[in-house]
């Protein structure tokens, strides 16, 4: 590269040409989920990965050849920019170095995610290297947690905690994945931490799942169920990957089941709580059988396999979706 440099050619350029004409580094669209996409270590041994670790490589050795470019983290995707990159311009690994413009990284979202995708100019912005790192350990948690693999997902939740110690929603991740991992009497002390910081339908939600974990320690769920047999249920439960138009053909079922449950909810009075929460478990225990995840009440996520078709009763149809770390908060429309 530096010989390249001295003959003439653009550093950016020289980087390119070598890491990706020369070195065949590209994405791993074969086995794109696998854990092992998430090991730099395994990237530079495979010429293959995912978005993120490809241009982790890629920033690196250009800082080491002199060239500033910063990670720049997308809902369901990552891409490279920075001072050293051609103005206006971003590239990405993933694609074996092409280069888009704003707009045409709308379209390459649009690839992934089925619809365009509207990108307001601030998601452009780089990411810190604490950032980056993050989402990678959340990438092999969730590659991890598709595959059933409850404790080395606690592993690397571990890790993302060690990054941001005393972050409310590591703890309600980490509550989550102790109850798959059969450790309850665990999670009720990290679902409650987190609760007490919470607010909203999220909290209640929460609520309810510690009532009913507490109630299983005691060999019984909040109906009379054996404990044991209610926790293999809730074993058996296995998040899909979705397209757009699979999701988009699944909603009307989840908005029947949904519209269904907020009306039984409703017509029982406030202080029927636990006939309430009987109405909300038997919704998520229907909403989690079609393979959705449940993020609050009546609201629901489809996973992508690169981030969340989300949506929340009464919305009419699919619209938003987010990344798996922006949460609702930051979900952007499909136009």
């Amino acid at each position: 590269m530096s010989a390249a440099v001295e003959r003439g050619e653009k550093p950016f350029s020289a980087l390119c040409r070598v890491l990706f004409s020369e070195e065949g580094y590209r994405g791993d669209e074969e086995s794109y989920d696998l854990p092992s996409n998430s090991s730099v270590a395994r990237v530079l041994a495979r010429r293959r990965g995912m978005p993120i670790t490809l241009s982790i490589v890629a920033v690196e050795v250009a800082r080491l050849a002199g060239l500033r470019l910063t990670g720049i983290g997308l809902p369901g995707h990552f891409v490279i920019g920075g001072p050293d990159a051609p103005e206006g311009m971003f590239l990405d690994a993933f694609d074996g170095g092409a280069l888009y413009e704003a707009e045409g990284l709308s379209r390459r979202l649009a690839s992934i995610f089925g619809s365009p995708v509207a990108l307001p100019p601030e998601i452009l912005a780089p990411d810190p290297p604490r950032t980056i790192l993050s989402r990678v350990l959340g990438n092999l948690r969730r590659s991890y947690e598709r595959r059933n693999r409850w404790e080395e997902a606690l592993a690397a939740l571990a890790f993302a905690d060690a990054l941001e110690p005393g972050d409310p929603a590591l703890w309600r991740e980490r509550g989550l994945l102790l109850v798959k991992c059969g450790r309850p009497v665990e999670a009720i002390v990290y679902l409650e931490r987190y609760v007490g910081r919470a607010e909203g339908e999220d909290a209640d939600t929460l609520r309810r799942l510690i009532a009913g974990l507490k109630a299983r320690a005691e060999g019984r769920d909040e109906d009379g169920e054996d404990g044991e047999e209610a926790q293999g249920d809730e074993d058996e439960r296995a998040t899909r990957v979705f397209t757009l138009e699979e999701a988009r053909a699944l909603l009307p079922r989840v908005k029947e089941l949904t519209s269904d449950a907020v009306l039984r909810y409703g017509q029982l009075a406030s202080e029927l709580e636990q006939e309430r929460e009987a109405v909300v478990r038997e919704w998520m225990h229907e909403v989690r059988s079609l393979g959705l995840e449940i993020k609050g009440l009546w609201l629901v996520d489809f996973d992508s396999g690169a981030g969340y078709y989300c949506w929340k009763y009464p919305e009419p149809a699919i619209n938003h979706f987010h990344g798996y770390d922006e949460g609702f908060s930051g979900r952007l429309p499909l136009t």
